[in-house]
């Protein structure tokens, strides 16, 4: 139950709806390892299989300064290259670019997305947060 002034009491959860949200879109090649890291992030374990073609949103709620946030995951399949990532570009408030340290063409592919989410931000004046990270570092044996 709230307290008088709509503030949660000790150890009691906010209602949903009061939970800030931040949505994720997890862009890169594929084969770079995108569903893999979503996967780990939200479950803390690794799943060898996946669907390539499928694209997939999840809900998590986590802890950010001590608040929780509602933090939306879209793992994105890349049927169609970057070309194709307009539809993601109005939902996201924060972007990950991921490519995996062992396939040299998976990074030079982040370029182009980088150069779409720049143009983006630019044409509608928004700063959103984009986080190029390097994945599969248990592959490094392979560069």
């Amino acid at each position: 139950m709230s307290s008088m002034f709509g503030k949660p009491r000790a150890g009691e959860r906010p209602p949903q709806s009061a939970l800030a949200e931040c949505n994720v879109a997890i862009l890169g090649c594929q084969g770079a390892g995108k569903s893999a890291l979503t996967v780990k992030f939200l479950t803390k374990r690794f799943i060898s299989e996946y669907d390539p073609n499928l694209e997939d949103t999840y809900a998590s709620e986590e802890l950010v300064d001590q608040q929780p946030v509602l933090l939306k995951l879209m793992d994105t399949a890349d049927q169609d290259g970057p070309g194709n990532c307009e539809r993601y570009l109005h939902w996201a408030s924060a972007f990950l670019v991921v490519y995996s340290i062992d396939n040299r063409k998976s990074f030079e592919g982040c370029q182009r997305y980088l150069e779409i989410l720049a143009q983006h931000m630019r044409g509608c004046q928004r700063r959103s947060p984009v986080l190029l990270l390097g994945n599969k570092l248990d592959m490094e044996q392979y560069r």
